[in-house]
């Protein structure tokens, strides 16, 4: 697959199917993640993969912190969907961030722009070998039973969550994006 045919053509997953990818093809798109540029050689990535038993603990965790971050209890129907997040495919790869000890903001910055960056190359990888991808991020990436869970420290980010397998219908062909906002000047 040529590079700008990948780029147009990776798409966010929202089904996957039961097959996992095998362990040399998940070792690859780590691989090609950390080609990705970041300031310094900070190499600031962690990358914890998640397949198995062990998306079903991670379910639990899940569950264990909605009950204790909802002043009543949260509804069945909340800790169900909790309890499934990570089986939403077949394996997930969380992609943490190392921070830098002194707390330097600007390192910060660009320590997470590697991040972000490290995990396009993952996903652009995947896309290449026949896989299938999505993102996720929101609360649970500053969860800090999921990092203890992850094996991060408290002061480690999750940059997010990567839901990968093997497609489980066809990609959408009605795609587009709206023209880039661009500024010229001196050319």
């Amino acid at each position: 697959m040529e590079l700008l045919e990948a780029i147009r053509g990776r798409y966010t997953a929202d089904a996957f199917g039961e097959e996992a990818p095998p362990r040399d093809v998940i070792e690859l798109l780590i691989e090609c993640a950390v080609w990705a540029p970041n300031h310094q050689l900070t190499e600031p990535w962690t990358f914890h993969v998640v397949a198995g038993q062990a998306r079903e603990e991670m379910g639990q965790v899940l569950v264990e912190w909605l009950k204790g971050t909802h002043p009543s209890t949260p509804d069945q129907e909340a800790l169900d969907q909790a309890s499934r997040t990570a089986m939403r495919s077949p394996v997930m790869i969380a992609v943490g961030q190392t921070v830098d000890p002194e707390g330097e903001a600007v390192r910060d910055l660009e320590d997470y722009a590697a991040c972000c960056a490290a995990v396009q190359n993952l996903m652009l990888a995947a896309h290449a070998e026949g896989l299938v991808t999505k993102w996720g991020t929101g609360r649970t990436s500053r969860n800090s039973a999921l990092k203890e869970f992850l094996g991060l420290t408290e002061r480690d980010r999750i940059v997010g969550y990567i839901f990968l397998g093997y497609p489980a219908e066809e990609p959408p062909s009605d795609r587009e994006r709206t023209p880039p906002k661009i500024s010229w000047q001196g050319l």
